[in-house]
C-alpha cells in the first residue's frame, strides 16, 4: 500500500503503526543528525511525535507525505536542540552563581548596621532641629533642593543652608574612623 492509501481512512485499521514503521528509520536517522546539540532519546521521542503530528495533520493536496513527515520532523528536532541549548545555559549561569562569593552580610553585621542606623537616627533627633531634620529626610529619599523646598514651604536657599548645617553637625557627631 502507499503513504496516501494508508492514510486515506485506514489509519484506524492499521494505517498509523504501518506509516510509524515505514518512517521511524527517517526519526532514527534525523536524531543522529542532531544529536550534537541534544541527547539522542530527548531527539527520538521528539521525531516520534512530529511523526505522529504529520500523520494527523497531513493534506494530500500540499505534497507528499514523505516530505511532509521530514519537514515535520526536522523541524520539531531543531527545537528540541534549540531547547537543549538554551536549558545548558541556564544550568552554566547556575553554576556560575554558585561559585560567587556570598557577599551577604552576616548576622553579626547585620545587627551592628542595625545598631549604627539606630544611633545616626538618636543623633539626628537629638542634633537637628526641626527643619533640619526634614530637610536632611528629603535629601536621603532622593528628592532635588526645589522639591524639599516645596514640600516644606522654605525657599530653596533656606533649604540649602539647612542640608549644610545638618551635615555639619552630625559630621561633628559622627566623625569617620
Amino acid at each position: 500500500m502507499s503513504d496516501d492509501e494508508l492514510l486515506g481512512g485506514s489509519r484506524d485499521n492499521g494505517g498509523t503503526a504501518e506509516l510509524i514503521s515505514r518512517y521511524m528509520k527517517l526519526v532514527f536517522a534525523a536524531a543522529r543528525r542532531y544529536s550534537r546539540g541534544a541527547d539522542y532519546e530527548e531527539l527520538v521521542s521528539d521525531g516520534m511525535q512530529a511523526l505522529l503530528c504529520a500523520i494527523s495533520c497531513y493534506d494530500k493536496e500540499k505534497g507528499s507525505f514523505a516530505a511532509f513527515a521530514q519537514t515535520c520532523i526536522a523541524n520539531r528536532l531543531k527545537n528540541t536542540v534549540d531547547r537543549s541549548a538554551k536549558r545548558a545555559a541556564r544550568l552554566a549561569d547556575a553554576d556560575e552563581i554558585k561559585d560567587m562569593e556570598d557577599r551577604s552580610p552576616s548576622p553579626e553585621e547585620l545587627v551592628i548596621a542595625q545598631e549604627n542606623t539606630e544611633e545616626f537616627r538618636r543623633g539626628m533627633e537629638t542634633e537637628l532641629t526641626q527643619m533640619e531634620r526634614r530637610c536632611l529626610e528629603g535629601v536621603i529619599m532622593g528628592l532635588s533642593y526645589a522639591e524639599i523646598a516645596e514640600k516644606t514651604g522654605e525657599d530653596r536657599k533656606s533649604v540649602d543652608n539647612a542640608i549644610a548645617r545638618a551635615r555639619a553637625k552630625l559630621r561633628r557627631r559622627f566623625p569617620q574612623t
